[in-house]
């Protein structure tokens, strides 16, 4: 069972890849592709065909190349896979022309999932309702909703066109690269229109403004039932993982003889398909569950007891734990260091210690080049006293290539800083989560075993127990100063929290830098509330750093400008009274936006001491835009207010919400 199938909360294949060239012309491609079914669907998609669904990658869709294919039910079993001979065309206009795009329409391109949509899932009209005055689902603000349960899905009054023709050379980094949407987003130009106006044949890309939690919604395309009011893609699923966003993009062609104005898409909600054991949804490949956090520190305490290591400078042990079972005394021990004491000088030490390449003095031996994996019969969990370095890294990838180990602890990410890690640190992670590799930090700060994930391409150390919900929740990035509040400034914040609940549900969480101030009421406020708190910690001096959250990454000085791309899992910031750090933040979020890293939504300015703090930023952006050195849209987007409820009314009428 793989855990990746878990991930968008619906019951789906793995990517279907093209497996053979049927027939291709410059206007269209037929070809069959397979799909790899998970063990556990199989009985279900092989008895169930007319449920089942293809739903094609985006990042095709958005190029304008609609797939299309057989019915399903005429789909090749063949142990877990299923075969489907489909087609492949351009079919919207100032879009690349399919003979640009088809050179990549080859085998082993990666087309889109099938998945199974559980009739016993699907909403009702009062369910619908329901959900949503119980804010479970946030809709267009023109959605209709049917008596039947479906939904009509009017798109803004935006569309979006190629803003330069796309080369090759990028048409092939849109398809095939992992964040090929993003560069593919990059070069679209947004437009606003009075109406949507779509001629017979042809097509759109627009978009529309939906935040899922608990379900996913199904777009329709059946021309016999819906093609009077514009036909949506294949592209079809929104899932409640990934649709939290004002820019969910719709491409809707018109394939009738007549023109079509303003199109609207009707849709299917479905709840979100639960799960058996879902705080393992999230790991890495590993089902066990990690060892307790007593025995880790039990065998900490015997990393503490051992001798001075041959090396001068630090003592790095080792160890492998053979199984849960196995008691803490009698698990074996290595120890980092030359077989002799190092005859090196302190100088040389400090001058060599960090230099790894084949001039260096150190002799660099470190403890995990000592362990005899090849006697374990099988895969073991390895723990190290701090973070592995190069050479260790280098060690540690080996034997997880060879099939030694199978997962990682450290207590410590660094012996000179403390519970912070560095850049290459980060970079490390990034590659053992890569490679399936499950890593375990025993953290000091919460005293707890915090389990590493990653959202959106950041990683994070997660309570175990809390991965399914910090991946499906939508987070706010709550900025503001290490200064006390005072008891008004502190009821505001209440009143915010409240305020945001009451409109979002609890499928919320903060992230804050994790300091003092704004960011410890903060934190507190979410656990009286039950909703997800987290930590982007910082090396800094002037703040003390508050230890209860559910998730939290850690940073050395030296990364403080890296860390704030870590902010970038959460969908809304909201800035409360603060100082130059806070200004700093505000600058680069508003300049994030700019580049189009992060989507255009209010940014807030909560006023938290009722002062007038924000004045001077909202005159200085003000006259920026006068001055024509910032867009209209920085001053349009800026909400500065005291009242908690003009940050609802913001959300709902900036975003376009029902």
């Amino acid at each position: 069972m793989k855990p990746t199938s878990f991930l968008r909360g619906f019951y789906h294949s793995d990517d279907g890849v093209i497996s053979e060239i049927i027939d291709a012309n410059d206007h269209s491609l037929t070809f069959t592709a397979t799909f790899s079914i998970p063990g556990y669907l199989l009985d279900q998609f092989r008895s169930n065909p007319g449920h089942l669904m293809f739903s094609q990658r985006s990042r095709i869709a958005r190029l304008g190349v609609m797939i299309s294919s057989e019915p399903l039910e005429k789909g090749h079993f063949k142990d877990d896979q299923v075969t489907i001979r489909m087609n492949a065309t351009s079919v919207i206009t100032d879009y690349p022309a399919f003979h640009h795009v088809s050179p990549f329409f080859t085998p082993g391109l990666k087309i889109g999932r099938l998945a199974y949509c559980d009739p016993e899932n699907l909403l009702t009209s009062a369910e619908v309702v329901d959900a949503v005055n119980r804010s479970e689902l946030k809709l267009p603000a023109s959605t209709s909703i049917s008596s039947a349960g479906d939904i009509l899905i009017a798109p803004h009054h935006v569309i979006y066109k190629i803003d330069k023709p796309l080369d090759r050379e990028t048409i092939g980094r849109i398809l095939l690269r992992k964040d090929g949407k993003e560069l593919l987003k990059m070069g679209l130009r947004r437009e606003e229109v009075q109406q949507i106006v779509l001629p017979p044949g042809q097509g759109i890309i627009t978009t529309c403004s939906m935040y899922l939690n608990y379900h996913y919604v199904v777009l329709q395309n059946d021309m016999t039932r819906f093609g009077e009011l514009g036909y949506h893609l294949p592209a079809t699923i929104l899932d409640p993982i990934r649709t939290r966003g004002i820019n969910i993009y719709l491409e809707i062609i018109n394939r009738s003889d007549q023109p079509i104005v303003n199109p609207m898409i009707p849709a299917k909600i479905y709840r979100a398909a639960q799960f058996d054991q879902e705080p393992g949804l999230y790991s890495n490949g590993v089902h066990s569950k990690p060892h307790s956090y007593e025995n880790l520190r039990a065998l900490e305490k015997r990393f503490d007891s051992m001798g001075k290591s041959t090396c001068y400078y630090l003592n790095k042990p080792a160890a492998v734990f053979p199984s849960h079972e196995a008691e803490v005394d009698s698990v074996e021990l290595f120890m980092n260091g030359p077989g002799n004491l190092c005859s090196n000088s302190v100088s040389i030490c400090a001058s060599d210690r960090r230099n790894f390449r084949p001039d260096s003095r150190c002799p660099h031996v470190y403890a995990v080049s000592k362990i005899p994996f090849t006697q374990n019969k099988s895969k073991s969990p390895l723990v190290l006293k701090y973070f592995p370095n190069i050479q260790e890294h280098h060690d540690i990838i080996d034997s997880v290539y060879q099939g030694h180990i199978e997962s990682l602890y450290f207590f410590e990410p660094s012996y000179e800083h403390g519970p912070f890690l560095s850049q290459q640190d980060h970079h490390r992670l990034q590659e053992y989560f890569a490679l399936g590799l499950n890593v375990y930090w025993i953290s000091s700060l919460n005293n707890r075993v915090m389990q590493y994930t990653e959202r959106d391409g950041m990683g994070y150390f997660v309570i175990p127990e809390k991965l399914t919900a910090f991946h499906k929740s939508m987070l706010f990035a709550f900025y503001g100063s290490n200064k006390i509040l005072s008891d008004d400034g502190n009821r505001r914040l209440e009143n915010l929290i409240q305020e945001l609940i009451g409109f979002w549900g609890k499928n919320i969480g903060f992230v804050t830098g994790g300091g003092s101030g704004v960011m410890e009421r903060a934190n507190v406020l979410a656990r009286e509330n039950g909703i997800l708190s987290g930590a982007n910690y910082l090396e800094i001096t002037d703040q003390a750093l508050i230890s209860d959250v559910d998730f939290c990454q850690i940073f050395q000085s030296s990364c403080r400008h890296s860390r704030q791309k870590w902010f970038e899992v959460t969908s809304f910031p909201i800035f409360n009274v603060g100082g130059l750090g806070t200004l700093e933040e505000l600058g680069i979020t508003l300049c994030n936006m700019k580049l189009s890293i992060m989507e255009r939504v209010p940014l807030i300015l909560f006023d938290t001491e009722e002062s007038g703090y924000w004045n001077g930023v909202e005159e200085q952006i003000h006259s920026m835009v006068e001055g024509n050195r910032a867009p209209l849209w920085a001053l349009d987007n800026l909400v500065i207010t005291s009242d908690p409820k003009d940050v609802i009314d913001a959300y709902r009428n900036m975003l376009r919400l029902f």
